[in-house]
């Protein structure tokens, strides 16, 4: 049930009217204000601080809706760093020639310039075959919001050559593919960016994530989403399928129409994945994909309380 509400929440949060797409690289200040490092100075008693002019939009956030008053707190946290949940506000006039207000952040001590422990961090990956351009937009940050390590995406079979022509896919554009997971983690209060992997090729992904693999402590436990086939005994549902305590989860989600069969799913066997199903329904990509990880995660937190 927990599964579902997460997954249910986090579709209802990123639903987008079809008459009006919200740019992939504009940043939605929700749920903790996100710093990159090289935002912050240390000042002369080792605290880190940031100072926001009013062009910056987390600043119209904090003014305009979260209507943060002098030496109030608010939740903040630097990129690939650290966390403090009571961030001290202080409004004072800005240097700035297009900006004469300014909002200074006392963020906290510089250990949040360290990186988190790995513990702490996403324990689910996820495989994505390349779904359609918009699509790919929109997915982007529900993935780092429900919390994932290391993004792979993927060609295949069923997955159109035009998918790849995504604006995001192309090196200049890194900064607004990061910045659309960045607004996940807004949304989440998560600090650690996943990293981001792609293969043109199918074969080429699993041997890169097999190598990833080898250097893991424990043994990655690898889930194939598939639907369900009448008189299909092997396939498991993800709810039932088995988990082991300290190891990852990789979710592997193919296109609309599914993984090619059956030569794809026999590559997808070499590699040791289990064959699951959230049942007979052919879902559209991004709803498998978050109730998957959700249901991912649901398990792995059923261990760490037993």
């Amino acid at each position: 049930m927990r599964a579902l509400c997460t997954a249910a929440a986090l579709l209802g949060r990123f639903a987008l009217p079809k008459v009006a797409i919200r740019p992939a690289f504009q940043i939605v200040c929700l749920n903790r204000l996100l710093f990159d490092a090289d935002e912050c100075t240390i000042d002369s008693q080792g605290i880190l601080t940031v100072e926001l002019p009013s062009t910056d939009p987390r600043f119209r956030h904090v003014k305009d809706h979260l209507k943060l008053k002098e030496k109030e707190t608010l939740r903040v946290g630097v990129i690939d760093g650290g966390v403090n949940d009571s961030a001290e506000a202080t409004w004072v006039s800005s240097d700035a020639v297009d900006s004469k207000e300014a909002l200074r952040l006392e963020l906290g001590d510089r250990s949040l310039l360290d990186v988190p422990n790995v513990e702490n961090c996403p324990k689910v990956d996820v495989l994505l075959a390349m779904p359609r351009p918009l699509q790919f937009a929109r997915i982007l940050p529900m993935l780092s919001s429900v919390g994932v390590g290391t993004i792979w995406l993927t060609g295949a079979k069923r997955v159109e050559k035009s998918y790849f022509s995504s604006h995001l896919l192309k090196e200049e554009n890194a900064d607004q593919l990061r910045a659309a997971l960045v607004e996940g983690l807004v949304q989440a209060g998560d600090t650690v960016v996943p990293k981001f992997r792609f293969h043109r090729s199918l074969r080429h992904s699993l041997e890169d994530i097999r190598n990833a693999c080898a250097s893991l402590e424990n043994p990655a436990i690898k889930w194939l989403c598939h639907p369900l086939r009448i008189g299909d005994y092997d396939t498991l549902h993800a709810m039932r399928a088995p988990v082991e305590r300290s190891s990852r989860i990789l979710v592997a989600v193919g296109p609309e129409r599914g993984w090619d069969e059956p030569k794809e799913l026999e590559l997808f066997a070499d590699e040791d994945f289990q064959q699951v199903t959230l049942g007979p329904r052919t879902l559209r990509t991004d709803v498998a994909t978050v109730s998957l990880l959700a249901v991912a995660h649901a398990r792995l937190a059923e261990l760490e309380e037993c």
